[in-house]
């Protein structure tokens, strides 16, 4: 696969937020041990954490984005840390940035390279093909369950809040921007609190 890392230059082609060898200094620094995983199988993971960082975090980050055909989130234009210092210059991808990756990455890992963002359970239609009838059907923990005899109705609940009635859908929540559906991951979340905008809209500015 193609592994390219960002280097500052905000390259249309990466792909990467941190190279293998800086993922290993990282976790050599605190004891953890990847010897189980090949150079490749740790590029995917670092591709994998990247992808979630730039989808769940891309629109809250500080800053814009530098230029329109970059291949990730960051590099970025004024984009200031708390202590008011512009992430730019030797901070092109900020080392806040490339240690959360690091910690994302081994997740990835220690879960069997699976994805860190979850597929949640929706409907999906059944056909039989004995009678060509198409029938709803569902994923997930039943949460609620109701049934009515004398015209007879079912209707069940699950904890995506989906509901069925009589096989039908009637209504699925979209989780497009619920993180409530995102699980959370402190190791890795805490080393982007200062890359995210603060909930209320406060420019920080560095003073002389």
């Amino acid at each position: 696969m193609a592994f390219v890392v960002e280097d500052g230059s905000g390259n249309p082609l990466s792909n990467a937020y941190l190279a293998v060898a800086d993922f290993k200094t990282h976790h050599d620094d605190r004891g953890r041990s990847y010897a189980a995983f090949t150079d490749t199988q740790i590029q995917q993971g670092i591709v994998k954490a990247t992808d979630y960082v730039d989808k769940r975090f891309g629109k809250q980050f500080r800053g814009v984005r530098r230029s329109h055909d970059q291949g990730l989130e960051w590099p970025r234009l004024s984009a200031y840390d708390n202590d008011g210092f512009l992430l730019q210059g030797s901070d092109e991808v900020p080392r806040l940035l490339a240690k959360a990756i690091a910690e994302y990455a081994l997740i990835v890992l220690q879960l069997l390279n699976q994805e860190l963002l979850p597929i949640p359970a929706r409907p999906f239609a059944v056909l039989d093909p004995a009678t060509e009838t198409v029938s709803g059907g569902q994923a997930g923990q039943v949460i609620r369950n109701r049934e009515k005899v004398g015209p007879l109705e079912t209707e069940q609940w699950y904890s995506d809040m989906s509901r069925f009635t009589n096989g039908s859908a009637m209504g699925v929540r979209s989780s497009i921007i619920d993180d409530l559906n995102i699980p959370d991951y402190p190791r890795a979340d805490l080393w982007l609190e200062e890359l995210i905008r603060p909930s209320m809209n406060i420019t920080l500015l560095r003073g002389d």
